[in-house]
């Protein structure tokens, strides 16, 4: 007896019901996996389970899915078989089901397929560290780019990646306070802790730097979440140390962006659109020491990271604070907050000229 084993997940609002298939299915013809693919959608539909349904497999190569094109640039950046072997919420019975599609639904199979993928990934992650006594990168290519924005050709596909905004607040007063040389100084050590923290990360690539601010892309909420996590409780670990109290204020937010490449020795891509825009909004309506977000990373990087120990960071909290609508965005926004408790602000944020709380949505 089949037992089939699927995530039924919600990814920025769209249901999706992913069900795991054994390597076999790379050798199935278009016509085969065509038949395939409508009885995966009959039995999901029998089982009450709404949503694209989106059968993966893993080859030698990766995890590899078969969807529409329009949901690629969503289902990409959780195409991990850890992600998907810890989603896999739902099971059932297949008796039905033809006994091609038995073979490629065992249990057994499932999981040894995904288990397989994972102690691959493991075992190229131990051999890729260094060794504990060795300093973080001091700069340069570092292999980590999003993906395609290091492709060829004089445009890059849109893309659905998570922004970070993160910008020093009373950076003015710094300088009245300090005067322009030692306030620089502290603006440069600012800098350079923001970069090594995004090298610390797994798929973090900075985008641009204006002034005091950085917009920093990550291809998953968790990765962002975490960056900005560890930011702050840097800058507070730097202020028992220097003396002097540093603040960002910072604002996440994932989104489809239209990738374009740069003609810059420094830089290779720019991201735009009305997501990096709404990113940046987010940014604006917090405080120095507060980080925001928009309801999907919330989510997100929520099931992802509740319950799990991360190294240096104290117990978090996660707020949600209703709608706000912002200036330039068609839409009210949901505002939520992620903190250490005893650190973090965790309180909503003010109404602005930019941004407001929405009275009802």
């Amino acid at each position: 007896m089949a037992v089939v084993k699927v995530a039924h997940i919600k990814i920025q609002g769209v249901p999706f019901v992913l069900v795991p298939l054994s390597p076999n299915a790379a050798k199935l013809s278009a016509e085969e996996f065509g038949a395939i693919h409508q009885q995966l959608m009959q039995f999901c539909r029998s089982a009450n389970l709404g949503g694209e349904v989106i059968p993966i497999w893993n080859t030698s190569g990766g995890l590899r899915f078969r969807s529409d094109p329009r949901f690629h640039g969503v289902l990409n950046p959780i195409m991990k078989a850890p992600t998907i072997e810890k989603n896999l919420n739902k099971e059932f019975d297949a008796n039905s089901l033809s006994p091609a599609l038995n073979t490629l639904l065992t249990g057994a199979s499932l999981t040894a397929v995904l288990r397989e993928e994972i102690d691959a990934a493991e075992a190229r992650s131990q051999a890729a560290k260094p060794p504990a006594s060795a300093p973080p990168p001091s700069g340069g290519a570092d292999g980590r780019s999003m993906p395609g924005f290091s492709s060829g050709g004089t445009r890059y596909p849109n893309r659905v990646v998570t922004m970070v905004f993160t910008d020093l607040v009373h950076s003015t007063k710094l300088k009245q306070k300090f005067g322009d040389a030692y306030a620089m100084e502290l603006v440069t050590k600012h800098h350079a802790l923001v970069r090594r923290l995004i090298r610390g990360t797994s798929t973090g690539e900075e985008v641009s730097t204006q002034g005091d601010a950085f917009f920093v892309a990550f291809a998953t909420p968790s990765d962002a979440v975490i960056f900005a996590l560890s930011l702050q409780r840097y800058l507070r670990d730097t202020s028992e140390t220097d003396g002097e109290r540093l603040y960002d204020r910072i604002g996440i937010h994932t989104g489809e962006v239209v990738a374009e490449r740069v003609a810059r020795p420094d830089k290779q891509f720019d991201l735009n659109g009305i997501q990096v825009d709404t990113a940046a909004r987010i940014q604006s309506l917090a405080t120095g020491d507060q980080i925001l977000m928009s309801r999907f990373v919330y989510d997100n990087a929520k099931q992802m990271l509740e319950g799990q120990e991360i190294p240096g960071l104290d117990e978090i909290s996660w707020k949600r604070y209703g709608y706000y609508e912002m200036k330039g965005v068609a839409e009210p926004i949901e505002i939520c907050e992620v903190g250490e408790q005893g650190y973090a602000i965790l309180k909503p944020p003010a109404d602005s000229e930019k941004a407001k709380r929405a009275r009802s949505a």
